[in-house]
């Protein structure tokens, strides 16, 4: 099963597409060609400046990461508890987040499955 989500921004922007694979786990980000360094916040707009449009698994799986709570956050399992989860789950984290960062304005919008 793949999941899609939309990053955009509150005027609609669209930045990407965040896709998780669930079968092996994999996230990949494929950021939109039109936009550009300045107009891109620098969560992406580094990797645009480098002339990368195509996230790879490791560079994807960071982007999220610094997106939700790390797995070795004091409290976790209090913090997974309240999720009514028992394990970390990076895909449960950034649906319940949508992705929100303080280093940026981005937020998540899942597309239909």
């Amino acid at each position: 099963m793949r999941r899609q989500f939309l990053i955009t921004d509150k005027a609609g922007t669209d930045f990407g597409i965040l896709t998780y694979a669930a079968d092996t786990r994999v996230w990949h980000i494929e950021i939109n060609p039109e936009r550009t360094w300045d107009d891109t916040p620098l969560s992406l707009a580094l990797h645009i400046k480098q002339g990368i449009y195509s996230l790879n698994e490791r560079q994807s799986l960071e982007w999220v990461r610094d997106r939700i709570v790390p797995p070795n956050r004091q409290n976790i399992n209090q913090l997974l508890g309240a999720l009514g989860i028992t394990e970390y789950d990076e895909l449960v984290l950034i649906q319940h987040t949508k992705g929100v960062s303080t280093n940026d304005n981005l937020f998540l919008v899942e597309l239909d499955r």
